[in-house]
């Protein structure tokens, strides 16, 4: 399920300044939308803003610890649906809530954009969306005049239209809010304030995220799990972690009991496979489903993740992916070095 807005317009814009407490203060609201009449500025727009959520297929839905009538985004964002020309009040209102919530010196200050998008293709219908975009990195930009006897050249900061910060897209799908997310600037913990403290959004319950989280969990538990119950070579962990990912890509429909047999092979290993399934979950508050269907999509993504590379030392990397038969390690006594062992048949 991807969006599609080749034949969406963006009807309306309104644009914030939302500062940050501990730094400058700042709070600046519009009194009037954007104009976007200009056909050139407002294709270049729509680009910028959707442009980065065309290949997601990991979609959120909003949600509050209480009363899910108490998420602020979400509460704005209907009001918006249900009348178009109320964007730029609610759009205040969004933009409040995100300066009330900027409650670290690290959230960086920055604008912010609420748009209104109609024709949005998304799962066989077409929809409106909102999007919401904060925009706080600048480019420097070399602007190039030519007069009669050359060129001047000066420096413009401005917004790189390749390069979004943080947003979000709200679908008004016929089964309720769905959203697409982003946030590209800030992976550490600060991070968290846009999906959830501002945005308030869990993963929504879908394929992607059923295949997504059941690939976490296993290179978990192979990665860091494994070896404190066994006595167990990095080989033999690449072999585990090749054997997962390829069970994913082979197989359309998933089930746990096929995966187990098929990955870990041996009794004691499934069992606390399964054991550890059981506190993972409890420790991170979600289910993992014992059969889904696979999204191709998650899994080509997690396998970028599910590298098996044996780091020795400094000096060499040794990439596994196949059969951990031909790798052996040994102990060289009379070096006082360990060794691996690799057999192969041609040489690229």
């Amino acid at each position: 399920m991807r969006a599609d807005f080749s034949s969406a317009t963006l009807e309306n814009l309104a644009t914030h300044y939302v500062g940050n407490k501990h730094t400058d203060n700042g709070f600046y609201y519009a009194e009037n939308q954007v104009d976007i009449t200009q056909d050139e500025l407002r294709e270049h727009l729509q680009d910028y803003f959707a442009a980065p959520f065309r290949d997601l297929e990991e979609f959120y839905e909003f949600h509050h610890e209480s009363d899910i009538e108490l998420n602020a985004v979400m509460r704005f964002v209907e009001k918006i649906f249900e009348k178009p020309s109320t964007l730029l009040k609610n759009s205040v209102n969004i933009a409040k809530h995100l300066f009330e919530i900027s409650d670290s010196p690290n959230i960086k200050s920055g604008e912010l954009h609420i748009a209104r998008f109609t024709d949005v293709y998304l799962n066989g219908e077409t929809i409106g969306a909102i999007g919401i975009f904060k925009t706080e990195n600048r480019d420097v930009f070399l602007n190039l005049e030519k007069n009669f006897d050359g060129y001047t050249i000066d420096l413009q900061e401005g917004i790189n239209t390749d390069k979004m910060d943080k947003g979000c897209i709200i679908y008004n799908t016929s089964d309720g809010l769905i959203l697409s997310a982003i946030d590209k600037t800030n992976r550490k913990n600060e991070a968290l304030y846009w999906k959830d403290k501002f945005l308030k959004i869990i993963a929504k319950s879908d394929e992607y995220h059923h295949t997504a989280a059941y690939l976490t969990a296993t290179k978990d538990f192979i990665v860091k799990q494994i070896p404190q119950e066994y006595e167990v070579t990095k080989a033999q962990q690449a072999d585990y972690l090749n054997r997962s990912i390829t069970f994913f890509k082979n197989n359309a429909e998933f089930d746990e009991q096929s995966f187990a047999k098929e990955v870990f092979e041996d009794n004691e290993l499934i069992k606390s496979f399964t054991g550890y399934k059981k506190e993972y979950m409890q420790e991170n508050e979600m289910e993992l489903e014992n059969s889904f269907h696979i999204s191709g999509t998650a899994v080509k993504k997690s396998a970028r993740v599910f590298k098996s590379v044996i780091k020795l030392d400094k000096n060499f990397h040794v990439y596994v992916h196949g059969d951990r038969d031909l790798i052996e390690k040994g102990y060289d006594e009379a070096v006082g070095k360990h060794y691996y062992k690799i057999y192969f048949d041609e040489e690229q």
